[in-house]
């Protein structure tokens, strides 16, 4: 019997995906979203390792995780910009720096997508003297990813962006 692997680790599923257009309700272009994900594996090839991005089967700990959601514009109107946001899929850490999307902002919140900072996400902590210093947040408490295509999207057209993470 085969079972979809969205039902053997859930948190592949990315279903909380969500697309923001910025433009009236009477005129909002219509966005279909498409996340996959894939896994990272060394493979030698000629006597030289390389990695390659394979259908995800199983998982262990430390396997790195690729996702990519694509937009297309199935609308008769055009997008004068989209928002993609999306949550760090539970049982992973996201990979700093692995966001990644042509003519995108590139944002991450720490605190469940209510603030939003470039990377890298930092946070004050109180030093003995009193002080506050901003430090970087470590990779386990991102929670969000967001990307603001800054670029039109007109219909029959798409684009993607992807993030890695570390399965724990």
């Amino acid at each position: 019997m085969s079972i979809p692997s969205t039902l053997l680790f859930p948190w592949l599923a990315a279903a909380l995906s969500s697309v923001v257009i910025a433009a009236p309700a009477q005129q909002a272009p219509k966005l279909d979203l498409k996340t996959t994900v894939l896994k990272e594996v060394k493979v030698m090839k000629n006597g030289v390792v390389t990695t390659e991005r394979v259908p995800v089967e199983t998982t262990h700990p430390g396997d790195v995780l690729v996702y990519t959601l694509t937009y297309r514009n199935v609308g008769q109107t055009g997008t004068p910009e989209v928002t993609l946001v999306d949550p760090v899929p539970k049982g992973t850490v996201y990979v700093l720096a692995s966001a990644a999307g042509k003519d995108a902002e590139i944002a991450c919140s720490v605190d469940g997508g209510s603030a939003w900072q470039k990377e890298p996400a930092v946070m004050p902590v109180l030093q003995p003297d009193g002080t506050k210093k901003q430090v970087p947040v470590p990779a386990d408490r991102y929670t969000h990813l967001r990307w603001v295509i800054k670029k039109p999207c007109p219909p029959g057209q798409s684009g993607a962006v992807t993030f890695k993470t570390t399965v724990k």
